[in-house]
């Protein structure tokens, strides 16, 4: 600690000092001169700095001082160590999820979060795998988790939340009920989804109105994986929709893959050796994109009623311009959003947000079709 010294002066004082001089003088016998005596003056010095003998003022004491002593600076915050957010995606290729994907990230950085991606290609197996590496780290706060195997990633989500971890589910179900969008595994914070038997249901909707003037009503219906969970719950709930019209036929599937128009243009160009006619086809919107183009190549396209699942920006596009009959919404980037909104709650000692359906309040419960379409922003580009 820096001290500042107070300089006094001292008072001086100047004696005066007697100087004497005798002279003789002896220059022959003047007697007037002869030993006679000179006082000189007495000669007193004092100090320029003295007035009168008197003390200097003090100087004034610096103001950065306190009693003589600097004050201690604060030392900087020191910055918040980030949250630690596994993110284990079903697929990093999937478009839909990219959109997802981008919100989270959003939110992610404005609440100090970090955010890493696993990309399980569709692979249930190796997202287990990944699950469990995550929570083996010890590195991770949370998990936002797309599940592939529906019921059976349940185990890995209860050792997470064993282990310390914050979860929350994002577009698929995890449970054995596929109707519904709340969490089915205790301790989940959040589940952020359409339950796909209920966006079935919207799919076999549209497919009624499609058929609505056709009797017989021949369908293909392309599925995105056949076997999942997931999209097996999705033809279950087509199917109990178009069960009551039974001028309504699958007269052939197939399978997307969810990976774009490609996995459609095979689809179709499949599905037409064993079907070479039929009216409406159903199917994510990545794969009506494919289907679209191969119909249009085999000028077919004006004969059958294309109906998406998804909302995106070819299928809003489609359906205004009259290509497309109709569609499901989707909002990907709402549930993003959402899923991560979510995990900051849970993360900051917030309350859960349970169940969440992103097309809850949409325009005719997210059926698209041309008297609404302009109702519709898409949030994704298919």
């Amino acid at each position: 600690m820096a001290r500042i010294a107070r300089n006094r002066l001292a008072l001086l004082w100047l004696a005066p000092i007697a100087a004497f001089a005798v002279v003789a003088a002896s220059c022959g016998d003047d007697e007037e001169s002869g030993g006679e005596q000179t006082q000189a003056p007495a000669a007193t010095s004092a100090d320029p700095a003295s007035d009168g003998g008197e003390e200097m003022d003090e100087p004034e004491p610096d103001p950065a001082s306190d009693g003589g002593e600097e004050m201690d600076e604060p030392e900087p915050a020191a910055p918040e160590e980030p949250f630690q957010v596994a993110y284990l995606s079903a697929s990093s290729a999937n478009t839909w999820l990219l959109a997802s994907r981008l919100e989270m990230e959003a939110v992610a950085a404005a609440n100090n979060i970090e955010m890493t991606e696993f990309d399980a290609q569709f692979d249930p197996a190796l997202q287990s795998t990944q699950f469990q590496d995550v929570i083996a780290s010890g590195t991770y706060d949370g998990v936002v988790l797309v599940a592939i195997a529906g019921v059976a990633a349940a185990p890995d989500i209860e050792a997470a939340l064993d282990a310390g971890l914050e979860v929350v589910t994002l577009n698929q179900v995890v449970g054995e009920d596929y109707t519904t969008s709340e969490p089915q595994v205790p301790g989940v914070s959040a589940s952020v989804m359409v339950a796909q038997f209920v966006n079935g249901m919207r799919f076999g909707e549209l497919a009624v109105r499609a058929c609505a003037d056709l009797d017989p009503c021949e369908v293909v219906y392309i599925f995105g994986i056949k076997g999942l969970p997931i999209d097996d719950a999705l033809r279950a709930g087509f199917d109990e929709v178009i069960a009551s019209h039974p001028s309504i036929t699958v007269v052939a599937e197939g399978e997307g893959q969810y990976l774009g128009p490609e996995g459609g243009i095979n689809a179709t160009q499949d599905i037409l050796q064993v079907a070479p006619d039929f009216d409406v086809l159903v199917g994510a919107d990545q794969s009506v994109q494919g289907a679209e183009i191969v119909l249009t190549e085999e000028g077919k396209l004006d004969q059958v009623r294309l109906i998406g699942l998804g909302g995106s920006v070819p299928a809003i596009e489609g359906i205004a311009s009259g290509r497309w009959f109709a569609g499901v919404f989707g909002a990907p980037g709402d549930e993003g959003r959402i899923a991560m909104e979510a995990m900051v709650s849970a993360l900051t000692g917030g309350p859960d947000f349970g169940g969440v359906d992103p097309l809850a309040d949409l325009p005719e419960n997210g059926l698209v079709t041309a008297d609404n379409v302009d109702l519709f922003t898409p949030q994704w580009d298919g």
